[in-house]
Parts: C-alpha cells; structure tokens; sequence
C-alpha cells in the first residue's frame, strides 16, 4: 500500500510540475527557467509546512504523508531540471544567469521552507 501512495502521489506530482512550470514560463518567457524556480520554491514551502504540521500539530495515516510529500511533492519539485537548465545557461555563454539561477533556486528554496516551518508552528 505505501509503494501504491507514492506511486499516485509521484504521478499526479509530476503532472502538476509540467503543467505548472509550463504555465509559469508561458508567462515570464523562456529567458530564464522560472518555472522550475517556481515549483522549487513552492515545493519547498508546501513541504515544510505540510511535514511540520502533520508532525507536530496534526495526527494523519502515514500513508497521506508518503502520498503528498515524498510522492507528490517528491515529484513535484525538480533538482535535475534545476541542473540541466543551469549547466545548459552555463554552455551556452549565460554565465550570468546560471549562477543567478543557482543563487535564486537555493536561496527562494531554503526561504520558503523556513516560512512554511514559522506559518505551521503558529498555527493551533
């Protein structure tokens, strides 16, 4: 069963990544890889926020646990896209922007998460 709630949550996770990431870089362009900023920023908040509030504050199955965050936001967040695009920004002379994309991807990730853990401890 706990292969079986990874398994959907990595599914759904993963089509939500595309889809998002495809909505973000349709809309800031395909200058910079926004869109997987994005969902590493926002993965990261949303897994923090949800493992310390299902941990400290909320009594849920372990099975939602593996579904949504090692599944679904497993999934969800990206760091071999991450990689590609800033080895690719790198190769093609962007040297600029590929260490901008590794400062905003770790610096906006660790942010988020740091929030998630403030906004799930003041809650209750």
């Amino acid at each position: 069963m706990e292969y079986l709630a990874v398994m959907l949550g990595g599914a759904l996770g993963a089509l939500s990544r595309y889809l998002t990431s495809a909505f973000i870089n349709k809309i800031v362009g395909i200058e910079f890889p926004a869109g997987t900023l994005f969902v590493n920023t926002i993965g990261s908040f949303i897994l923090v926020f949800f493992t310390v509030l299902t941990i400290e504050k909320l009594a849920i199955d372990p099975l939602w646990r593996l579904f949504f965050a090692v599944g679904f936001l497993g999934a969800f967040t990206t760091f071999s896209t991450f990689s590609y695009e800033t080895i690719a920004m790198f190769q093609e002379g962007e040297i600029f922007k590929s260490i901008l994309n590794i400062v905003l991807n770790n610096i906006l990730s660790i942010t988020a998460g740091i929030v998630g853990l403030i906004l799930a401890r003041s809650l209750m």
